[in-house]
């Protein structure tokens, strides 16, 4: 695992837990937001996985290394990012 990965998924969580904190207070939401906030926390998700491993390819190619096959993750990636 890289370092930005550990720093990207550090913020995230802080992130959540800031707002976890802040939203103590206040009356809970209703489920219509709870469904549009986990879309869009999935989406991200997502996002950051598909930049993830395309950015673990272009380090391994631009240093010379052999490729590899695949991981399930990244044949999971791949397929979602619709580049069969």
């Amino acid at each position: 695992m890289q370092l930005i990965t550990i720093l990207g998924a550090a913020v995230c969580l802080g992130v959540i837990f800031l707002r976890a904190k802040a939203a103590k207070g206040r009356p809970p939401a209703d489920t219509k937001k709870r469904l549009r906030t986990a879309q869009i926390l999935l989406v991200a998700l997502l996002a950051w996985l598909v930049i993830n491993f395309k950015l673990q390819h272009l380090n391994r190619a631009l240093s010379g290394d052999p490729a590899e096959a695949p991981s399930t993750w990244e044949r999971v990636v791949t397929f979602l990012a619709g580049k069969d």
